[in-house]
């Protein structure tokens, strides 16, 4: 099995107007608007690691996929290269088995608008206590890297227009942020 790793830039944004124009003359489809909940979990994590892992599960509606990954922060050109594992979730108690074991780290709630065109992903996302967040996701291999590496930084440069501050981490880093200025 080849491995498959997922090229990823964020970045705040005012209005996704303007983006949904630049997705449709690409000729990226509207795919579907669903209302995502996730549950991040502490993880026992050593001094020495660089890159922190991350455990969550997503809710959305009825489906629940438990998600572990490791992604560096977002570098400008080419955003991060991100190690992700999926696991789908059948077992309604699974949630509360992980939540007395590791205890939650934090809920991030969020309105996802998935945008489409071949091996791209774009999220127009609506996060809950901190604003719009615009996301370009591909999803590549190891012989592949290079050339989606070429149509990632076309893509970024034809929304960069329309982008605010770029994000270094993620969703959970802004909301765990957020609730620390909420405290002080």
């Amino acid at each position: 099995m080849e491995s498959k790793f997922n090229l990823e830039l964020k970045y705040h944004c005012q209005a996704f107007r303007p983006l949904r124009l630049i997705l449709k003359d690409l000729g990226a489809r509207s795919v579907v608007t669903k209302r995502q909940k996730d549950y991040f979990f502490n993880l026992p994590v050593a001094r020495d690691m660089e890159i922190l892992p991350r455990l969550k599960l997503r809710v959305e509606s009825q489906h629940r996929e438990l998600i572990y990954y490791q992604r560096p922060p977002f570098a400008e050109q080419w955003g991060a290269t991100a190690d992700v594992t999926l696991y789908p979730v059948r077992d309604r108690t699974f949630f509360d088995f992980l939540r007395k074991v590791l205890g939650v780290l934090a809920v991030v709630e969020k309105t996802r608008e998935l945008w489409r065109k071949g091996n791209v992903t774009f999220h127009l996302d609506r996060v809950k206590g901190v604003g719009n967040i615009f996301e370009i996701e591909i999803l590549t291999t190891p012989r592949n890297r290079s050339r989606d590496r070429k149509k990632f930084s076309d893509y970024r440069k034809k929304f960069l227009p329309y982008l605010d501050r770029m994000v270094k981490g993620s969703n959970l880093d802004l909301v765990l942020r957020q609730a620390a200025i909420r405290k002080s």
